[in-house]
């Protein structure tokens, strides 16, 4: 009886501490991933912001071309 114990317990021993590392290391992989995914949706919004702002650019110069071209007609 005493060594079928000894056994269990050696058995428990050896098991607890790998499957502490293998949560740890699961833990580990899902926050890298959700800190991707993060980072990913973060990028695509300024890249949106990035190009809306060109459009709002692009808008303001064609004006800025239009005002200058009245005022070159202008005598």
């Amino acid at each position: 009886m005493e060594v079928l114990l000894m056994f269990l317990f050696s058995l428990f021993v050896m098991i607890v501490p790998l499957t502490l590392i293998i949560t740890i290391i699961v833990l580990i992989v899902r926050f890298i991933g959700r800190y991707e995914k993060r980072a990913d949706a973060r990028l695509e919004l300024e890249r949106q912001t990035a190009a809306h702002q060109q459009q709002q650019f692009d808008v303001l110069v064609e004006r800025l071309d239009r005002i200058e071209e009245k005022m070159e007609v202008r005598p």
